[in-house]
């Protein structure tokens, strides 16, 4: 049990510090890149793990599956919607960046889970709360464009294009949020169905 509880610190350790750097080279420290996404589930995973680090907690709750589904919709969002037309990073530096935060964070994060989390912990309703992390990002990208705040990396009102509603309007947009909201639900509640198999199986 020692052995095991070493590992996991030893893993944690290194997920937050290949993360912290990862993060960095990706935003270049700049102020700007904490009205993303991306960044601000790569730092709340960071700071998560800090924390579980810091206080020896085990964390066997509904807060872990919240972490995890935030950070898999950031590697998931990438992939399948943002890079196959925006996959634009120059130079291995670059590439490093963003392979760590959209990427190997995600994976780490997702694998922390699987091999040191107590299984059969996750209620029923949890994946429909995990949703309120999304969407209250979402949230804050229509009231940041009410205000008129300009993305540097778009240059637009709305930090990705599909859900710019000056580009799309509204209705379009709602559509893909509703749709999005969906998926994300449906792998949430795949997260649930297999933390209770991997509970049974214990």
């Amino acid at each position: 049990m020692k052995q095991k509880f070493t590992l996991k610190n030893t893993y944690r350790f290194l997920l937050v510090v290949l993360g912290t750097i990862g993060l960095m080279i990706n935003t270049e420290l700049q102020l700007h890149s904490l009205l993303y996404y991306t960044t601000l589930s790569n730092l709340l995973c960071l700071v998560y793990f800090a924390y579980l680090i810091s206080t020896k907690k085990v964390e066997t709750g509904n807060f872990k599956g919240a972490v995890t589904l935030a950070i898999t919709v950031t590697m998931l969002i990438y992939w399948l919607i943002l890079a196959p037309y925006s996959f634009n990073v120059h130079g291995a530096f670059e590439m490093t960046g963003a392979l760590s935060v959209h990427l190997f964070l995600p994976l780490a994060v997702i694998l922390d889970w699987i091999f040191f989390d107590q299984k059969g912990q996750f209620t029923k309703k949890a994946p429909v709360y995990w949703l309120a992390i999304p969407l209250s990002y979402y949230a804050f990208t229509v009231v940041a464009a009410t205000l008129k705040v300009v993305y540097p990396l778009t240059n637009t009102h709305y930090p990705y294009y599909f859900i710019d509603s000056n580009m799309y309007g509204w209705t379009r947009v709602f559509i893909n949020v509703i749709f999005l909201t969906l998926f994300f639900l449906v792998l949430g509640y795949g997260f649930y169905r297999l933390d209770k198999k991997l509970g049974q199986n214990k």
